[in-house]
């Protein structure tokens, strides 16, 4: 008889210490997703405070490609899709500076659009 309430103790004891973990791990996880979203944002951010240039419009389109890939790059990075969606939509609003046609009225238009783009971004992160 005292085996068997010494083994029940023992089995609810491990229990416990089994529930503790997964508590501690689903904590853990959480405080990552958290850390990753944070650095994919603050990334992501830094990329949407993309200044074009009118007066060197070559390198307007060859930086805009490359922020657009890094965009691209770090939407893959997060698992929460309003902040991914938001990395998108910031991604096509930069990818219309991409165009071997640019002139400055594609960049005066571009420059109207980059704010909503960027306040939605910025809502998406917080």
């Amino acid at each position: 008889m005292r085996s068997r309430l010494a083994t029940l103790a023992l089995a609810t004891a491990l229990l416990g210490t089994l529930t503790a973990c997964e508590t501690v791990r689903e904590a853990s996880n959480t405080a990552s997703n958290a850390a990753d979203k944070a650095t994919v944002c603050v990334q992501a951010l830094e990329l949407a405070n993309f200044t074009p240039s009118s007066q060197d419009l070559d390198k307007t389109a060859e930086d805009a490609k490359k922020t657009v890939d890094e965009l691209n790059e770090l939407s893959h990075k997060t698992a929460d899709q309003a902040v991914k969606d938001a990395i998108n939509d910031m991604s096509a609003k930069i990818n219309e500076l991409a165009v071997p046609d640019l002139n400055p009225a594609n960049i005066t238009a571009y420059a109207k659009n980059k704010i909503d783009a960027f306040a939605a971004l910025t809502n998406a992160c917080l």
